[in-house]
């Protein structure tokens, strides 16, 4: 085992070393990336926490972006996907097979924080060589975590656009924009209502139930994949009867707020007026085109 000091000294070492083998690479990064309305950053297990790190700190130097999971997005969240983004994905080993399904093929430019030789890497427009020589933790992330952490912060202090708008509360300039700007009108269905009668009313992301409660297309591919015999079914049966709400005249970034401080992130909310009835819905979507961070 080795003692804290060694752990410290091989973590500068791998730094140092890392510095050298990225010279070079940097411009190729950047070229990809800062032309992109929006940036996703991508990674799993230990690596989901830099990319949240690296999409926190993208957007607390104004960029718009985003942490999103493999995993959620290949169960319909990368739906939040459009032309004009670009992705960033991180993997010590470059052979996680979730990013490797969801990546291939993605006419999105993609910058990769990984291994040069991994087969993440021949997906990548760009790479960042994020090997480690010695693992201090083994076969636990330790030294590769570091050093994916500090290329994440370099390569995303070269997407700084400038000094951050940044208002007391943390968020963005644009922030200023109530949720009314941005909502889409709320489709409506009964409780009763067949799921197969909802299908062609799923195009915003989901339906609003009279009386309360919000059907999504994700609850759709879970209802339908557990059980076909679910389109028969009243959709109230796999609505969230008391879904996550915004306030129509609330600031647009409470609503991504709401929608992103969650384990499970979430794609569209229920707008609702001071008496709590339902008047549109604000999509991810709309907040990402909408320039908006958190």
């Amino acid at each position: 085992m080795l003692t804290p000091d060694e752990v410290l000294e091989l973590g500068a070492d791998s730094l140092r070393r890392s510095a050298t083998l990225n010279r070079g690479r940097w411009d190729d990064a950047v070229a990809l990336l800062a032309p992109a309305s929006s940036i996703w950053c991508l990674g799993l297990g230990k690596s989901a926490f830099v990319a949240q790190k690296l999409a926190a700190t993208l957007r607390s130097f104004g960029r718009s972006a985003h942490a999103l999971h493999p995993v959620d997005a290949m169960h319909g969240d990368a739906g939040a996907l459009a032309e004009g983004d670009a992705l960033v994905a991180i993997s010590a080993s470059g052979h996680t097979e979730e990013l490797l399904r969801l990546l291939r093929g993605s006419p999105l430019p993609l910058v990769a924080i990984t291994a040069p030789d991994s087969p993440l890497a021949v997906l990548a427009g760009a790479v960042l060589d994020a090997s480690v020589e010695v693992e201090a933790g083994g076969q636990a992330p330790v030294t590769s975590f570091t050093v994916a952490v500090a290329l994440a912060d370099a390569l995303a202090l070269q997407l700084r656009p400038g000094e951050a708008l940044v208002h007391p509360g943390g968020f963005l300039g644009l922030s200023g924009r109530s949720v009314r700007s941005l909502m889409v009108a709320p489709p409506m269905v009964a409780a009763d209502v067949p799921v197969a009668a909802c299908i062609a009313r799923l195009a915003m992301g989901a339906v609003l139930l009279e009386g309360g409660g919000i059907f999504t297309d994700g609850d759709l591919r879970r209802a339908v994949g557990a059980d076909v015999a679910a389109l028969n079914r009243p959709v109230g049966d796999y609505a969230t009867r008391e879904p996550v709400t915004v306030g129509a005249e609330e600031p647009a970034s409470v609503a991504l707020d709401r929608m992103e401080r969650r384990s499970s992130q979430l794609l569209v909310l229920p707008v609702v007026d001071d008496t709590g009835a339902y008047v549109g819905l604000i999509r991810l979507h709309d907040l990402v085109r909408a320039g908006l961070g958190a």
